[in-house]
């Protein structure tokens, strides 16, 4: 049983290392500043589960769900996500360094406050999710869906839209946090309201 495995490990504060877990099913399970080091998580559901303050360090999770749970300042380092579910995961505060996520749904998302750098994602949909008040520092993203997404006081310079869809952000007016970004020009149309320019395509 994972839960009692893991709660001695919680209790005395004490990271987990070299773990194997398979088809883990939790629902509203606290599990606050759990530390796991060089381990993977395949076939696994946390739902509305509290993982604050939590640590992981070279840790892969294989189409696992979090949706609804809770993330808060969490720390991700050398962290994969493969084909997961992230719908409305709170990961408000976190910090992710050399962090990717493939084939992964962040929809509706919290990612406010959060600190990213050397991140890589390939193939995510962050419709309507949010990261407004946060660091991004050397980000790529291809084929990836942002849509409706809170970008306030998060500035997006060198990031390159172009790859994928990039449609109504919320920004400051002007729009500061879109200033030196890499976006194509069907995407440059849309964007062009923002600064209050109509644009004519004959």
């Amino acid at each position: 049983d994972f839960l009692t495995y893991v709660r001695p490990f919680l209790e005395e504060e004490t990271p987990l290392s070299c773990e194997k877990f398979c088809k883990v099913s939790l629902k509203q399970v606290k599990l606050d500043r759990i530390d796991l080091r060089r381990s993977t998580f395949t076939d696994c559901t946390f739902s509305s589960c509290s993982l604050a303050q939590a640590s992981f360090t070279d840790v892969t999770f294989a189409h696992c769900d979090f949706s609804n749970s809770i993330l808060t300042d969490a720390f991700f380092d050398k962290c994969c996500f493969l084909s997961c579910r992230c719908i409305g995961t709170n990961f408000g505060g976190s910090v992710f360094k050399h962090f990717s996520a493939d084939d992964s749904i962040f929809q509706y998302a919290c990612l406010d406050r959060s600190r990213m750098t050397d991140i890589h994602f390939t193939h995510c949909d962050f419709t309507e999710a949010s990261a407004a008040e946060s660091v991004l520092r050397r980000l790529t993203a291809k084929d990836c869906q942002f849509l409706h997404n809170n970008f306030f006081h998060t500035p997006l310079s060198g990031i390159d839209f172009s790859e994928g869809e990039f449609t109504s952000p919320i920004v400051s007016s002007p729009p500061s946090e879109l200033k030196g970004i890499t976006v194509n020009l069907i995407q440059a149309a849309g964007l062009a309201g923002l600064l209050g320019i109509h644009v004519k395509i004959s």
